[in-house]
């Protein structure tokens, strides 16, 4: 009697413990699918952010080549601008210099 008791209860612990132990299975199946999944999907928003920060790069990297240029055409166009004020300069002298020696030569 006592044996059949015993076996009877290790009977029920065993079908516990093999009950218990596929529904752990299952778990562990769907937490490492959800795991995979989750790695899938870090992994490509790190390839995307890789992406982006390659053409961020590349943008910044335009708009500085850029800003030389401009700063550049800027110092050009205002040298240019100089010189061609002071070439006016040059010519209205040169007009009244010409003026006068026409003046001069009309009175002679």
């Amino acid at each position: 009697m006592d044996n059949i008791l015993l076996v009877s209860v290790f009977g029920i612990l065993a079908l516990y413990f093999f009950s218990n132990m596929s529904v752990y299975k299952s778990l562990y199946k769907k937490i490492k699918e959800e795991k995979d999944l989750a790695n899938a999907a870090k992994e490509n928003r790190d390839k995307e952010i890789t992406k982006y920060e390659n053409r961020l790069k590349s943008a910044i990297e335009t708009i500085q080549s850029t800003e030389e240029s401009l700063t550049k055409a800027r110092d050009e166009i205002q040298k240019l601008r100089q010189t061609n004020s002071e070439l006016k300069r040059r010519n209205e002298l040169l007009q009244e210099r010409v003026d006068d020696l026409y003046s001069s030569v009309g009175m002679i």
